[in-house]
């Protein structure tokens, strides 16, 4: 319940608020893309990838929707799925290099699936002159975007990492 209301809340503070701002470079941090990323850092890759769908699908109807339906459901099923297998491993570090990459990886997606779709919007001119600023606020944006996101979702036990005895151990 409580990730319906936090991916509620970053759809319209993107809609709202975040789109809006006056930024440099006409480009904005994508939130529901890192609230996305988080899910697929608490939860995993299999429900990372399924709530990326889902909340795609919303997103590629949400006015203002100028681009193919199913869009933004492939960009955010594809981060969802990496930020899940990027940790599925625990390593220290791992939750920061899954919001890196797919805080990069995220617009580079985007772009990529409209050029596939056919978008005349998407040029070599327009992504270098896009691409660059959206991936540095995607980065300025992800630690208290995907942090405090983590916080909310919690962790599961279900994805707590087995413990081994040390007498079932190889040698």
């Amino acid at each position: 319940m409580i990730g319906a209301v936090i991916v509620a809340v970053a759809m319209l503070a993107q809609v709202v608020v975040v789109n809006r701002l006056p930024l440099p470079w006409d480009a904005a941090p994508d939130l529901v893309l890192l609230v996305v990323v988080a899910w697929g850092i608490v939860r995993g890759a299999v429900p990372g990838a399924l709530i990326g769908f889902c909340v795609g699908m919303v997103a590629d109807v949400v006015p203002p929707a100028a681009h193919a339906v199913g869009q933004y459901a492939l960009v955010y099923a594809v981060a969802g799925y990496l930020a899940g297998r990027v940790t599925a491993n625990r390593e220290p570090g791992s939750p920061v290099a899954a919001a890196i990459l797919c805080g990069v990886a995220g617009p580079v997606l985007g772009a990529a699936a409209g050029a596939l779709l056919g978008d005349p919007r998407i040029t070599v001119a327009a992504m270098v002159a896009e691409l660059p600023p959206a991936m540095v606020y995607n980065l300025l944006a992800a630690p208290p975007v995907v942090l405090g996101a983590m916080r909310l979702l919690g962790e599961r036990s279900g994805r707590a990492v087995r413990r081994v005895p040390a007498y079932r151990r190889p040698a």
